[in-house]
């Protein structure tokens, strides 16, 4: 087992854009559901301008796949994925590079992400990615999504405690780890390793990381 492992956000970090939201439209186009996307979407924007929490807001999003089989969505998820991934352009390469790099030196790659396994999963396939801390979702007795997800959100706070957790199961320092990420709401997660590295320049992170002698990868 590595002594080491490489902490990476996925969205803007990894990949240039949002997976749960373009995968929302991907999923509600490819069910005839043009209104559902059209209400849910002016829910979520009323709800952003009234100050509701990412944690609400990412409660709110999984409420749109209640009663939804997990086979299902995991299913939409490998059709999103080949449709999506099949222009290698959605990476973003010099943040792919690093990872490629982590793995020549023999360094465990983990996600740590806000979305969703069956987003997610497909993507650390075709990367080679060893490990997934991401959303996850709540079943009930027939395999069907409750609409509510279990803690710690892997959100802010929360991919903190993901990151430590799984260090710690795996005897690694965080120390000696590497944290990727392009949001402020990151640098808990960021904070935990002993390097950490901003993705995107001219951004509040980007701010924030120069302040701390932090890493910068421009893209």
């Amino acid at each position: 087992m590595s002594s080491v492992a490489a902490f990476f956000d996925v969205d803007e970090t990894l990949i240039k854009i949002k997976s749960m939201f373009h995968f929302y439209k991907y999923w509600c186009e490819s069910r005839c559901a043009q209104q559902e996307y059209n209400e849910f979407n002016e829910r979520f924007k009323l709800a952003i301008a009234q100050g509701v929490n990412r944690q609400e807001l990412n409660r709110m999003y999984y409420q749109q796949f209640k009663q939804i089989s997990i086979d299902e969505l995991n299913d939409a998820g490998e059709r999103w994925f080949v449709q999506t991934f099949s222009d290698k352009n959605i990476y973003l390469s010099p943040v792919i590079a690093k990872l490629q790099e982590h793995k020549r030196l023999g360094h465990l790659t983990v996600f740590v992400s806000g979305s969703m396994l069956p987003l997610l999963k497909p993507i650390a396939e075709q990367l080679g990615v060893d490990a997934i801390l991401c959303t996850r979702l709540l079943l009930d007795d027939e395999g069907k999504l409750t609409g509510d997800i279990d803690v710690p959100q892997t959100i802010g706070e929360g991919k903190r405690e993901a990151l430590l957790s799984y260090t710690l199961n795996t005897d690694i320092d965080p120390e000696n780890c590497f944290g990727y990420g392009d949001d402020i709401s990151d640098i808990p997660m960021m904070l935990a390793t002993g390097n950490p590295i901003c993705i995107g320049d001219g951004t509040a992170l980007a701010d924030y990381a120069r302040k701390n002698n932090w890493a910068v990868i421009g893209l």
